[in-house]
């Protein structure tokens, strides 16, 4: 039992301590960060986040993005009107809300 203890204590530290470099870019328009790519690390309890704005209706064109460390995210795909909205979270290593990234869709 107090070895038990031991590790879950050992995991508790190890994952309040774990963090990732994301990207950060607030506004990504025409194929670019508005004002400049920059990174930030996630503090306990946060995740990298992207969400990305699609078009439909003419040619499936990624309209907006936005990239940052968050602690409120959540998987979530919502279409209104020709465009689909996917908010994508993740914290499996560096940068992995970068924009290049292939996000899968539902």
């Amino acid at each position: 039992m107090e070895n038990l203890l031991k590790l879950c204590l050992f995991l508790l530290c190890f994952e309040t301590t774990f963090t990732v470099k994301c990207v950060l870019c607030p506004s990504y328009k025409n194929e670019e960060c508005v004002d400049g790519i920059q990174t930030c690390t996630t503090q306990p309890g946060e995740t990298c986040m992207i969400r990305r704005t699609w078009h439909w209706i003419n040619d499936k064109k990624l309209e907006s993005a936005e990239m940052r460390c968050t602690k409120f995210c959540k998987f979530n795909e919502k279409y209104s009107g020709g465009l689909t909205i996917h908010t994508f979270c993740c914290n499996s290593g560096d940068f992995c809300n970068d924009i290049n990234y292939p996000i899968m869709m539902t």
